[in-house]
């Protein structure tokens, strides 16, 4: 039914209440001309006015209702339409059904999406679904929290995929919503291609925020830096630093990336496990619309594969350009394809010359075609052939070379190339006759070496054997050799030892032999003398000779020899024990004083028997409880408190009593023993120092070790097992080495006392200034305390130069920032000089011995129950 306007309504009111009045009057005057009386004229006139009023009342009435019902009508035509600009304006599809399932409305947007409708007009909800029904491709359910809600996708045959919602409504109708996710879904599906892409990357790919702070990294590059994603998620981007790389890189990276620029560029880092390597890196800001920056991604490639054949390919050109052998590379035709400079060098044919020729070019003309072909059937059936061969150069001279030649075969067996190598073997042919000279004579001095030595001693013992005769042999060391070795240099040290070759020399007959048998160690055999006078006589013309000064570049050079004699027949019958023997003697004649002759007597065959018995008995010494560790105090100066404790061993022989350790200590380095005995007073001294902290005294404890003791496996990983077993901390020990360890400076001791200085051990110079030149060492070891030798706190308070040197030592330790302990300070003289210089540390008789364990627990009850002495004022 077609809607009435307001205008329309309001005429028809008006119309039905003028005919309502019309009727009222005609029927006023029916009433009034009948013939009734006028009583009744009067009644049925006050009728119909009640009736009149009661009309005009309905009309009005009537009129009101009217007039409210056409401004509902009109606020629900505005609502209306106002509701349906709202639905057109929605940018998702929507569609309501009435309960019934009759379509109430839907927007243009909903016929956007369901272009079909149109045509079938179909505005039922089951007529709907079932039109529907052929266009979906394929629906996909989507959970929903809303009750009484179905959410799903639709894959339409129009190629769109749509997000479908129905919502019951309160009246049981069904409000749908339909949204186009289409390029949403594309979008998705390409960010997941990327994800993907960037999760499967064989690169490592990082993101990080404008801060540098880590937000993504892929699986590469967790497999290649060794850190989870957890562990990196949040981490600075600096977190593979390695420190290797110069700053400079950095900040040109960083600046490259705020000038809005790539950055390319080859990184080497460090792994979660402290392995190095090398990252090709590009990294670029990553912008939004608006080309404001908002992260960063780094796409790397490791490539220290790559870096290492680079640097084994220039290694390989290097070797190729620089190596002193010719190298020749031909094809598999035999004809050559390239040279190195040094077959320029040794022929004289430049590349051009002999690029695509033969080798037969060599060929000297010297071997036979039989040679060549028995050399190329071996290249063919061994792959290579080695041998000394001669060849022309292109000046026409003929040299010897010996030469390598290999083939290199493809992966099918077939022969690609051949590479020759030779060297001109015609220095080492004219030297040939020098390596027997070499073999017996020493190449420093030119005189006999050890192995000639010994055949010519063997073959006099023999000659004076059959003819009766008597030979001397004079084994003599250089005094002082290694104070000029060391001080001046080895250039100074080989021209003394040249000098001294020739004044020996000078003293001997013809007919004797000077031999030099290593450092500075020289025999001398005499033949045929008549008696032991004339050794003797022999030997101090040797001293004098020697004693007189040298002079080496300018500088006099005074030095002397210690010389040990054995006779044959008498004192020896082979060349091994008459070398013993004179050996014997010459230690004899150090221990004497020196710059002195000494013949070999029983009594120092004795001497040695004694020592061979004391390293018999000190094989046996641990296991039966002989070795004991004494303890002696590490003393604060200022408020002679006791510090620490060092751990000395002594060795008590049931027989011979307290053994000295300088005379026990050196056997058993020798012998090896020092590594079990040296566990063993770790392992006591440790026990010890815990039971001590165990009764209330802070001790530090500091044991001795030597470079033996690293031979025998002496490492950190023991020592922190032993201070675990006795609840100690690495801060608690002190190792002490010698000078003599440093002066090795090899790359093993160095590592071997890093581990010891990484575990938290200190590590500290015994008897520090007794060795030579280890001050330069002093940066490069990792110790942390010098402990200055008794010898100079001994002359201390009498010797001015002492005092310089000990002033010199203490200097330099505060400038390293190295602890100093003193040691062997034995008068409060020294004591107090060593204050006086900011030494704080000491040890000595002035405060204890050493002493047993038992002992030293007293002392330190007694000197815990002493108060301290207050600080001494500067």
């Amino acid at each position: 039914m077609k809607r009435l306007s307001a205008r329309a309504l309001k005429l028809m009111l008006v119309l039905t209440g003028c005919n309502l009045v019309i009727l009222l009057v005609s029927f006023t005057n029916l009433l009034g001309t009948s013939d009734n009386s006028n009583a009744s004229v009067i009644e049925s006139r006050a009728v119909g006015v009640t009736i009149i009023f009661v009309l005009l009342l309905f009309v009005l009435l009537m009129g009101d209702l009217l007039r409210r019902f056409i401004l509902l009508r009109q606020q629900s035509e505005s609502a209306r339409e106002r509701m349906h600009d709202a639905v057109e304006s929605l940018p998702e599809a929507f569609a309501l059904f009435a309960p019934g399932g009759s379509m109430l409305l839907c927007n243009s947007r909903w016929r956007e999406v369901y272009p079909w409708m149109d045509n079938l007009e179909v505005e039922r909800w089951d007529a709907f679904q079932e039109q529907l029904a052929p266009h979906i491709l394929k629906r996909e359910p989507v959970d929903s929290a809303q009750p009484g809600s179905e959410t799903c996708i639709e894959h339409l045959d129009s190629g769109h995929t749509i997000l479908a919602n129905n919502s019951q409504t309160r009246e049981g109708g069904m409000a749908c919503v339909r949204t186009d996710i289409t390029h949403t879904q594309r979008i998705e599906q390409k960010l997941r291609s990327l994800g993907r892409a960037m999760e499967q990357s064989p690169a490592s790919v990082m993101i990080t925020d404008i801060r540098g702070n880590i937000e993504y990294v892929n699986p590469k590059f967790c497999q290649v830096s060794g850190y989870s994603r957890d562990e990196a998620l949040g981490q600075k981007a600096d977190l593979l630093r390695s420190g290797e790389m110069p700053d400079q890189v950095y900040r040109e990276l960083w600046a490259t990336l705020e000038r809005g620029e790539e950055w390319h560029g080859q990184l080497l880092n460090r792994r979660k496990d402290g392995s190095l390597f090398w990252e090709s890196a590009s990294i670029s800001a990553v912008r939004d619309d608006q080309g404001f920056c908002h992260s960063y991604i780094a796409v790397k490639e490791d490539i220290t594969q790559q870096k290492e054949t680079e640097e084994q390919l220039k290694m390989i050109e290097a070797v190729f350009n620089t190596s002193n052998e010719a190298i020749m590379v031909a094809d598999g035709n035999g004809l050559i394809k390239t040279i190195n400079p040094a077959f320029t060098r040794i022929t004289g044919y430049e590349l051009e010359d002999v690029k695509g020729q033969n080798p037969s070019i060599l060929s000297s003309g010297r071997h036979d075609a039989h040679f060549y072909d028995d050399m190329w059937q071996e290249i063919i059936r061994q792959g290579s052939w080695s041998g000394e061969i001669w060849n022309r150069r292109k000046n026409g001279s003929i040299y010897p070379e010996w030469l390598s030649v290999s083939v290199v075969r493809d992966s099918d067996g077939e022969i690609l190339e051949y590479v020759a190598v030779f060297s001109d073997i015609t220095k080492r042919k004219n030297d040939e006759a020098q390596i027997v000279r070499q073999a017996y004579y020493d190449e420093l001095t030119e005189l006999p070496n050890r192995t000639l030595m010994s055949d010519r001693l063997n073959l006099a013992i023999l000659t004076a054997d059959r003819d009766e005769q008597l030979i001397a042999l004079l084994f003599i060391d250089l005094d002082r050799f290694k104070y000029v070795n060391d001080s001046l240099g080895h250039e100074y040290g080989d021209d003394l030892l040249k000098q001294v070759s020739a004044r020996l020399n000078d003293c001997v007959r013809e007919t004797d032999t000077v031999a030099r048998f290593g450092g500075d160690e020289f025999v001398v055999l005499l033949h045929n003398i008549k008696s032991e006078g004339d050794a003797s006589h022999v030997a101090q013309k040797l001293i004098d000779q020697i004693s007189t000064p040298f002079n080496l570049s300018g500088r006099e050079i005074i030095i002397g020899a210690s010389i040990g004699i054995a006779m044959h027949p008498g004192d020896a019958d082979t060349a091994e024990e008459l070398i013993r023997n004179a050996d014997l003697a010459m230690y004899k004649a150090k221990q004497s004083g020196r710059n002195q002759a000494h013949f070999f007597t029983a009594t120092m065959q004795e001497h040695a028997n004694q020592r061979m018995t004391l390293e018999q008995d000190l094989r046996h010494a641990l296991s039966r409880d002989q070795l004991e560790v004494h303890y002696q105090p590490i003393i604060a100066g200022h408020s002679r408190r006791v510090q620490g404790v060092e751990a000395l061993l002594r060795w008590r022989h049931p027989e011979r009593g307290l053994i000295p350790p300088d005379q026990f200590i050196p056997l058993a380095e020798e012998t090896g023993l020092i590594g079990e005995i040296g566990r063993w007073v770790l392992q006591t001294a440790c026990t010890q120092l815990a039971e001590w902290r165990n009764q209330g005294h802070a001790l530090y404890l500091s044991v001795n070790i030597s470079e033996r003791q690293r031979e025998l496996s002496l490492d950190a990983r023991q020592v922190e097992q032993v201070l675990q077993q006795h609840n100690l901390t690495p801060g608690d020990l002190m190792l002490e080495i010698t000078e003599g360890l440093l002066l090795q400076d090899s790359e093993e001791t160095l590592r071997w006392l890093q581990g010891f200085k990484t575990l938290g051990v200190s590590l500290a110079i015994d008897d520090f200034g007794t060795g030579y030149s280890s001050l330069s060492y002093l940066k490069r070891f990792p110790v942390d305390t010098l402990k200055i030798d008794r010898e100079f706190i001994n002359d201390l308070d009498s010797d001015r130069y002492a005092q310089s040197l000990v002033k010199a030592i203490i200097s330099m330790a505060a400038s390293l920032d190295l602890r100093l302990v003193a040691e062997g300070v034995e008068t409060e003289q020294q004591c107090q000089m060593l204050l006086d210089q900011q030494c704080e540390l000491m040890q000595g008789f002035l405060f204890c011995r050493p002493l047993p364990a038992e002992a030293l627990s007293d002392w330190l009850e007694q000197e815990s129950e002493t108060p301290a002495l207050p600080p001494v004022s500067d």
